[in-house]
């Protein structure tokens, strides 16, 4: 087996890590813009981009901030942000620029507003709402809201001079990421199947340890064209790639561009979507968990990774599958971080019972696991959610479950978006399960 590099460049990123939702958020923004003046990197730009002299008069913290930074939204779309000037009162100029997305056939464009500055926080209020907190490292955290939806970005200082060059190499990405084909033992038709993978890795050359996180379901499993987006989170990967860990996202057959059929527990009219039928909905789990199998397979072959036992995850059904993936492996295992997991939504009448049959087969694993779940889950709620965890340890699982909050309290099957809810337990249990010193 072989894991091929079909593309390592970030600005194809738009189109395979799921930011459909984002991408229509920007367009209403982009659509305004301003005529470029000259382009860096595809991010166009004013030619009269400056720092202004009015700096001198404001506080020494607040002058951090002056200058160019660059990175990208969810690491798909490249962003510029220019802190041309600061007054004594905190008041900045500012030129926003976001890049071309050519998938969505959005134009780039910049703008310049006013923003606001307190303390380690720049703050743009206009049609969208983005701030942007100084990290001790001297990095720019950026976070951009408009109604539902939100991205983060981390973005890093450049010369300004440099930026107007159109410097090829500039740093756009937080970190590096691979878009793979792995081959895989898994045949169907009588022919091989391979499956694609979305790979965030930290610099250097490694071996580094894994994290492999699965992703979940389509919705009701009623359209389509949904099976051929490629699921990935910049949110989960970054917080572990700063941590020393490479990240995988692999998708299971017919998901992505992974080839074969998607066919994880369908009704036998496939225009119905996802079966209610618990023997449907085990068989579909069971091949669902082959395809994890495979990937993680293949991805453990890489020079890269870690020999060492991996760490697995997942979001809704690909929290249980990676449950269950422990208890089938347990000494390749290393923990398990369970997102929102279940495999049928409260609709079907038969959820409690596939829910809780999948999870008793994962408590054959003994170390702990991690389970993360949203308040106002509309999926799965809470009650389901503690009855499916009581089932498990009943079995001799062992686990902690938390049920947290998010800012939306209607999103909460979305937990995974909001990194500041989660990311101290998951260092915490990283630390008891003694997990490998990062670099």
């Amino acid at each position: 087996m072989r894991a091929d590099v079909v593309s390592a460049r970030k600005d194809n990123a738009s189109r395979r890590l799921g930011t459909g939702l984002l991408i229509v958020a920007f367009a209403a923004l982009l659509s305004r813009g301003a005529t470029a003046d000259f382009v860096a990197g595809g991010v166009p730009l004013p030619d009269d981009a400056k720092i202004s002299a009015l700096t001198s008069t404001a506080p020494a913290n607040h002058r951090r901030f002056v200058g160019a930074w660059i990175g990208a939204w969810e690491d798909a779309i490249r962003h510029v942000l220019i802190v041309e000037g600061i007054r004594a009162n905190g008041e900045a100029q500012v030129v926003y620029a976001v890049g071309d997305n050519p998938w969505a056939n959005i134009p780039g464009a910049w703008h310049r507003h006013t923003a606001s500055v307190s303390g380690d926080v720049l703050r743009i209020s206009t049609t969208f709402n983005a701030t942007y907190k100084l990290e001790a490292g001297g990095a720019l955290i950026g976070t951009w809201q408009r109604g539902k939806n939100r991205a983060l970005a981390k973005l890093s200082k450049i010369d300004l001079a440099a930026l107007t060059r159109g410097d090829l190499q500039l740093p756009w990405s937080s970190s590096n990421v691979e878009f793979l084909m792995l081959d895989t033992e898994l045949i169907e038709d009588s022919k091989p199947v391979r499956l694609e993978a979305v790979v965030y890795k930290p610099n250097g050359e490694g071996p580094f340890p894994l994290l492999v996180f699965n992703h979940g379901a389509t919705l009701n499993g009623r359209e389509p064209k949904r099976f051929r987006e490629t699921w990935s989170s910049f949110l989960l990967a970054n917080a572990f790639v700063d941590r020393g860990w490479m990240v995988a996202f692999p998708q299971r057959r017919g998901r992505g561009r992974s080839e074969g059929a998607y066919d994880e527990g369908f009704a036998p009219d496939r225009r119905q979507g996802y079966s209610c039928d618990a023997s449907r909905s085990l068989n579909g789990a069971e091949r669902a968990l082959g395809d994890i199998e495979a990937a993680i397979a293949a991805l453990r072959l890489r020079p890269d990774v870690s020999k060492g036992p991996i760490f697995i995850g997942g979001q809704s059904r690909g929290g249980l599958l990676s449950i269950a993936y422990a208890a089938k492996h347990p000494d390749q295992v290393l923990g398990v971080v369970n997102f929102v997991g279940g495999w049928l939504a409260e609709t079907c009448g038969t959820a409690a019972a596939v829910n809780k049959a999948l999870f008793r087969r994962g408590a054959g694993y003994r170390r702990p696991t991690l389970w993360l779940y949203g308040k106002g889950d509309a999926t799965f709620s809470i009650e389901h959610s503690r009855a499916n965890f009581d089932a498990f340890v009943q079995a001799g699982g062992k686990g902690r479950f938390y049920d947290l909050a998010v800012p939306n309290s209607t999103r909460g099957h979305l937990l995974v978006a909001w990194p500041e809810r989660w990311v101290p337990l998951v260092e915490q249990y990283l630390k008891e399960l003694d997990a490998p010193a990062t670099p």
